[in-house]
């Protein structure tokens, strides 16, 4: 059985497999049948009684993947709903990609509803690039990999649009890497992510900073994926100056959307609440830590590009 967030459910929708709630580590119970559109008042009951998932047969998952996938297709290209609604809807759907990540790992499946994320993704941002119009769809997202990674894949395509980066072909390559870049979490221990980095040990240190190459990993393993993705989930803690990890690279051997996705990354740590960073800064002090505490360590274009994105979201919103 595989969890879905029980919030997923509130405004009634039609799920095309059964769903069930938890009762013990081997009960559950039926509580809306297949085709049926689930019911607001009983599930609002179910997290009233602090219920957080309904379950999904490990066996109908990609089924119900596969619906949400193409629900939220169809959601970025409606006129009928503004930027920050049609972000929300996204943001469920990835979740269930993330869910199925964690539960049955990188398989083929996984990736292609990776993929099909990523087309919609595209799709909002090339109708909508307002930074905080897209994150606020983000805010009730309360798997914190999958907000920080779908605010990676925003902030990444915005730094590329703004590049003069328009090849379809492209911009999803490089969603697709910022999407899974942080994959290779997935194989830590807990603890060690929800540790500030600071306070890590040296053996803790190491082993978190070799989970680009884990990621790295689990996408060769498919045999599928472009290299040019791959690229992206093993070099998005590298830097211009050449002190990123694993490998020290310095700016003219990092793949070019890697230069993206690791500023992006960099930009959306401290803008977003995280072990390291308590106290979110806004889109502007983190561009001044980036450019002034942390001495700009980061490919000089996209950095220039990323300025030209906060200083149009801050000129509409003055």
């Amino acid at each position: 059985m595989i969890p879905v967030p029980i919030q997923d459910f509130l405004s009634g929708v039609i799920v095309p497999v059964n769903l069930y709630v938890k009762l013990n580590d081997n009960k559950f119970i039926l509580v809306s049948k297949a085709g049926n559109k689930t019911n607001r008042e009983q599930i609002k009951t179910y997290e009233d009684k602090t219920v957080e998932y309904l379950w999904v047969k490990r066996a109908d998952y990609a089924l119900f993947a596969r619906n949400n996938m193409t629900i939220a297709g169809v959601i970025v290209t409606q006129n009928n709903l503004n930027v920050s609604q049609k972000s929300q809807v996204l943001g469920q759907a990835a979740s269930t990609v993330f869910l199925e990540l964690e539960h049955a790992g990188m398989g083929f499946e996984t990736y292609s509803h990776s993929k099909q994320i990523v087309e919609a993704t595209v799709a909002l941002t090339e109708n909508h690039r307002d930074l905080s119009d897209l994150l606020l769809g983000l805010k009730e997202c309360s798997d914190e990999l999958l907000r920080h990674s779908l605010a990676v894949s925003y902030v990444s395509i915005l730094i590329a649009h703004t590049l003069g980066w328009e090849n379809k072909q492209t911009l999803e390559k490089l969603t697709l890497g910022a999407l899974l870049h942080d994959i290779g979490l997935k194989v830590l221990p807990p603890d060690i992510i929800a540790k500030p980095k600071g306070r890590m040990t040296y053996e803790e240190n190491l082993q978190y900073e070799q989970h680009p190459y884990k990621g790295m990993q689990m996408l060769l393993s498919l045999g599928i994926v472009p290299d040019d993705v791959i690229a992206i989930v093993y070099e998005h803690h590298e830097n211009a100056i050449g002190q990123g990890y694993p490998r020290k690279l310095r700016n003219i051997k990092i793949h070019p959307l890697a230069k993206v996705v690791a500023l992006a990354d960099e930009f959306c740590n401290l803008t977003m609440k995280n072990p390291n960073c308590p106290v979110p800064k806004s889109p502007r002090e983190a561009l001044l830590t980036i450019e002034h505490t942390m001495g700009q360590p980061h490919n000089k274009e996209a950095f220039r590009a990323l300025q030209l994105v906060v200083n149009k979201e801050f000129a509409r919103s003055a």
